[in-house]
């Protein structure tokens, strides 16, 4: 009888990037500044965050368009200003710990991140739409100095056609949670690079299909070893979890604390 692999002997397990959801939704407070430090400190391939566009313009890393459910305030963060956002609680829905967790700007996780580790912006433009968010996203990033380690997604296909017109120069990743006929087509049409389809969705023929034309697949979100080791028998190149910890852990990356 032969003997399974343990992850570890797996020839992806080397391979494959680990990339922290929202910062690492199992150990800190998903977007925030201490969830995306810990991220750093393990030595993560990549982070992948949500930004949107507060009532005074800033760019903020924020996953709802309702602040209700990570903070102790009420409203759209499209209605609320920067000055009223930075005075919100946004870490002790998670723990005590973090009492007093503030929300981030985009640019102070860049400063922070510094190409550190491969940042996944995701520009939020549902069910709230930020005109021209797309531009504001490319200013800012006008000076970051490791561009090339930034790839920039979106379920909102038209804020990736923008993207491609008016700056080319990034990576783009199409975000999806349904079958798409002729993918390869479909992703050229915004010479995006990158898939990022919902793990439910996510097929062998598909990832080989990808490869074959030189597009790499991240799959979100994806937690726990039984869907880790599906994740390495798909050869995905990239798995987003909530448990980057666990998963470094699992693919022998990291030691058990």
């Amino acid at each position: 009888m032969t003997r399974s692999l343990s992850a570890k002997e797996h020839p992806m397990a080397r391979k494959v990037k680990v990339i922290a959801h929202r910062g690492g939704r199992e150990w800190a407070p998903e977007n925030t500044m201490a969830a995306f430090r810990q991220a750093l400190d393990l030595k993560v391939d990549g982070i992948e965050l949500d930004v949107q566009r507060c009532a005074t313009g800033e760019l903020v890393v924020f996953h709802d368009d309702d602040v209700g459910r990570t903070t102790n305030g009420v409203g759209l963060v499209a209605d609320i200003s920067l000055g009223e956002l930075r005075r919100l609680d946004a870490g002790s829905w998670f723990d005590k710990a973090f009492r007093g967790e503030q929300v981030p700007t985009l640019q102070e996780v860049l400063e922070l991140v510094d190409g550190k580790c491969m940042l996944n912006i995701e520009i939020k433009n549902t069910p709230v739409s930020y005109e021209n968010i797309e531009e504001d996203v490319v200013a800012l990033l006008a000076d970051y100095a490791h561009k090339e380690s930034i790839i920039i997604s979106s379920f909102d296909h038209y804020v990736l056609a923008r993207l491609a017109e008016i700056a080319p120069e990034y990576k783009l990743a199409v975000l999806n949670d349904a079958v798409v006929l002729d993918l390869p087509a479909y992703l050229a049409r915004f010479g995006a690079l990158y898939y990022h389809p919902g793990f439910d969705s996510c097929r062998a023929d598909v990832v080989e299909e990808c490869h074959k034309n030189g597009i790499q697949v991240n799959s979100w979100t994806i937690n726990g070893r039984k869907n880790w080791s599906r994740s390495l028998d798909l050869a995905l190149d990239g798995i987003v979890t909530d448990d980057p910890e666990d998963l470094m852990v699992y693919l022998g990356r990291a030691v058990a604390v």
